[in-house]
């Protein structure tokens, strides 16, 4: 409990003092503790975000385009591959933070639970990232 205050007193104190993204590994910890064990919002098919393809911070994040497709692994359980954001590379310094942000859920077929999540291939886990 108090590594979990620990971390958002210091998140929050760095991104007041200077005005920055929350993070890579915030991103990670919010998938972790907000999806995991969780029902998944999409069931059935691809569903595009309402906001996909406008900025949502400044002029370099712009919304993914939300679920793409779900296949199914090799055991049978469904994996949902999810477009969040795209970092654009007009006026980031941190050029390795350029791309998209792709992810994938793990979601068993009967309950719809989210069993666990991942970065989907093809984009840059780098640009997942929390912004305040």
């Amino acid at each position: 409990m108090m590594k979990t205050i620990s971390k958002v007193l210091l998140a929050s104190a760095t991104c007041f003092l200077f005005s920055c993204a929350a993070g890579h590994e915030d991103f990670i910890d919010l998938r972790n503790n907000l999806d995991v064990g969780r029902e998944i919002m999409f069931k059935a098919s691809p569903d595009r975000f309402s906001r996909a393809g406008e900025f949502i911070r400044g002029n370099y994040v712009i919304a993914g385009e939300g679920l793409l497709n779900i296949t199914k692994n090799a055991e049978g359980k469904l994996v949902y591959h999810v477009f969040v954001q795209e970092i654009l590379p007009n006026t980031r310094m941190e050029k390795e933070w350029v791309g998209k942000c792709l992810i994938y859920y793990i979601v068993d077929p009967e309950t719809y639970i989210v069993q666990d999540w991942g970065f989907d291939e093809g984009g840059n886990p780098l640009s997942c990232r929390t912004f305040t």
